[in-house]
């Protein structure tokens, strides 16, 4: 049937885990070893990963009748918005900017938050996939939720980078592996 479901098995129910680390290009992001516990960003209660593209285009006039003939992308982008519930440490230094200091964090220290992370959805019902990502920026997306009733929660933008001949990276097998996929590879063999 065109445009209905053809097959089942590619229905997807489950959310998604989020792993992050502070290293551009880092080795461990095109496998399963990169999926750690201090690279978890916890318990994720939400996230949608955004394609964003702006489009010019081309219209032609034809007895007064203008109509478009052409659609080109100008600028393209892939953001990750997700919510974390988990307010640790690790969580408060990425919302906040911060920078650690014992067992402080100090607020607005680092404005620039560069690192390798990982999109990985693991359901019991539906297609796994990892989208495995070599450079992205990390920041706040809103407010922090301190309701009393509720649990609180904290919004969040991964924003996907182009990985760039010269970024970070420890191994020159790895550097070359992420040009050849400068805006990460999603990994659908699972």
């Amino acid at each position: 049937m065109a445009g209905g479901t053809i097959d089942t098995g590619n229905l997807t129910i489950g959310g998604a885990k989020i792993y992050y680390n502070a290293t551009v290009g880092h080795p461990d992001c095109m496998g399963t070893a990169f999926q750690i516990a201090a690279n978890s960003l916890g318990n994720i209660v939400s996230a949608d990963i955004t394609p964003e593209n702006t489009y010019v285009e081309h219209y032609t006039s034809n007895l007064g009748k203008q109509v478009k003939d052409k659609e080109v992308v100008t600028r393209s982008a892939i953001n990750i918005n997700f919510t974390f519930d988990e307010m640790n440490y690790t969580n408060f230094r990425k919302f906040f900017f911060g920078e650690a200091s014992a067992s402080y964090v100090l607020p607005l220290q680092n404005n620039v938050e560069e690192g390798s992370a990982q999109i990985v959805v693991d359901t019991a019902i539906g297609r796994k996939f990892t989208y495995q990502i070599p450079k992205a920026n990390l920041r706040p997306a809103g407010g922090m939720s301190l309701n009393p009733e509720s649990w609180h929660e904290a919004p969040m933008t991964l924003s996907v980078l182009e990985y760039i001949d010269g970024d970070y990276s420890t191994n020159a097998t790895v550097n070359a592996s992420w040009l050849a996929c400068e805006f990460g590879r999603i990994d659908t063999r699972q």
